[in-house]
């Protein structure tokens, strides 16, 4: 059997723990079929990791005993920020996932020219918030990564991170400018058709790096997944 992970948010964590979310118990009790004294791995997003043991079964939740800190992880050192433009659902779905099992520190999505026009809801973040989880949970990571407030482009083109890059075809070759020394990065890729020249224009104003993926046109999903991974596992070089 795999692993059994699940998320529960730091402020909950305790020596004993009633899971009662349906979804938790419902995988607990019905899928996974776990008995007493069985155990389970809990997780709080922030860097722990417990082993619990299941103590009992109820019908409407299940008490759950911590028995160890499985694992700890202090706030990684190198931290991408990941901007992207809203796009068409099932895209934003991809790039929240895979992103994070790339390793993500954290998501902001703007508004540009060419993006979609979306206002995001409770439901929409809440719904995000969930698949960012999800994808922790199934690639072992012990922090979740956060997803910002919408910006919109000028906000986001004069913030202020230290390293700020732009996937953009007439740039510098991003393998060939990663050092080691760049602890907080922020990547963003445009939308279907690219962000426009104005946009690019602004961008170069406020110090942002164009960095060339690939030789081909890269989708927006496709161009994120590309540069969060050559930025986090390329070998990097000294400056």
């Amino acid at each position: 059997m795999s692993k059994i992970r699940v998320y529960i948010e730091p402020e909950k964590i305790s020596e004993f723990i009633d899971l009662d979310e349906k979804g938790i118990i419902h995988k607990v009790k019905d899928v996974l079929r776990l008995k007493v004294n069985e155990e389970l791995y809990i997780f709080d997003g922030k860097g722990r990791e417990y082993l619990y043991e299941i103590k009992k079964l109820k019908n409407r939740s299940v008490l759950i005993e911590k028995k160890a800190i499985e694992k700890e992880q202090s706030l990684p050192e190198k931290k991408i920020i990941l901007g992207f433009p809203f796009l068409k659902e099932e895209k934003i779905d991809f790039i929240l996932q895979k992103a994070t099992e790339l390793g993500v520190f954290a998501f902001i999505p703007f508004i540009c020219e060419r993006s979609i026009r979306m206002v995001p809801s409770p439901n929409k973040l809440t719904r995000w918030k969930k698949i960012i989880i999800e994808a922790a949970r199934q690639s072992e990571r012990l922090w979740i990564p956060q997803i910002y407030d919408a910006l919109d482009f000028k906000e986001i083109a004069k913030s202020n991170y230290k390293v700020k890059l732009v996937a953009a075809f007439h740039g510098s070759n991003l393998e060939e400018i990663i050092n080691k020394e760049w602890k907080e990065i922020l990547i963003i890729v445009g939308p279907k058709g690219d962000l426009t020249q104005p946009e690019l224009a602004k961008l170069k104003e406020n110090n942002f790096q164009f960095v060339r993926l690939s030789s081909h046109i890269l989708k927006a999903e496709t161009a994120a997944m590309f540069a969060v991974g050559l930025i986090n596992y390329c070998p990097a070089k000294p400056l």
